[in-house]
């Protein structure tokens, strides 16, 4: 399965949308924040990924 969170205006809650819900499913995932001007997923995380299952 693959969802994707987007959307074209900033401030919408998209990377807290993605972060909760990767924590939240009971399967591994993969978490990309492919925001290139102020990619911030890793803020939410707080060094907890480590290149495994999130």
């Amino acid at each position: 399965m693959t969802v994707a969170i987007a959307s074209g205006k900033g401030g919408t809650g998209k990377t807290t949308v993605a972060v909760n819900l990767a924590r939240v499913l009971n399967a591994p995932v993969q978490l990309f924040d492919c925001d290139v001007e102020e990619p911030n997923v890793h803020l939410f995380l707080k060094g907890t990924a480590r290149g495994e299952d999130v």
